[in-house]
């Protein structure tokens, strides 16, 4: 039987409970998660005992020890941290299934924080695309094409991203 499984898992930063549910399925059924690749989409397991963890998704632009210790003294370990400051924490439970977030403003004050951080390179691609446009004789017709892809995914990213806080919003309200 093999002891290590390596698995590939794509996943948003505007639904990252879709990876936290995955990783949680994986360690009910005895894989338990020992790496994350720097982008958080490899993840190796060891085929060991069944466990009840809770693992949450954070997003923080910069921490302090304060945020550490925080979630330290709270008994959440870090799994991960990487891609441009996601993090990965886990934490054994038994009965209730623990939350990093407390409230729903705190997840969307998160996305916020995420959408700050793409805002300046979604600047920087437009402002290419328009040099590249004013260009074009150049031949440069597959930069372009390129460029209205990346244009399009981010306008996609800034989409989900609104879509979701609304989505926690509408929550709130209910």
């Amino acid at each position: 039987m093999k002891t290590i499984k390596t698995k590939w898992f794509w996943w948003w930063g505007w639904n990252p409970q879709k990876v936290e549910d995955w990783l949680e399925e994986m360690e009910a059924v005895g894989w338990n998660l020992y790496q994350v690749d720097m982008w958080g989409v490899r993840f190796k397991f060891k085929k060991d005992k069944t466990q009840t963890i809770r693992y949450c998704v954070d997003f923080q632009s910069s921490i302090d020890e304060n945020y550490l210790s925080i979630l330290k003294d709270d008994g959440w370990k870090m799994v991960w941290s990487g891609a441009g400051g996601w993090y990965l924490w886990k934490k054994t439970y038994e009965e209730r299934r623990p939350e990093i977030f407390t409230d729903t403003a705190s997840l969307i004050e998160r996305n916020n924080r995420l959408s700050k951080i793409l805002v300046p390179f979604f600047v920087l691609i437009i402002a290419i695309f328009i040099f590249l446009l004013i260009n074009r004789d150049h031949g440069n017709g597959f930069l372009i094409g390129l460029y209205v892809v990346l244009i399009s995914f981010y306008g996609f990213l800034f989409y989900k991203l609104q879509n979701y806080n609304q989505k926690l919003k509408n929550d709130i309200k209910e």
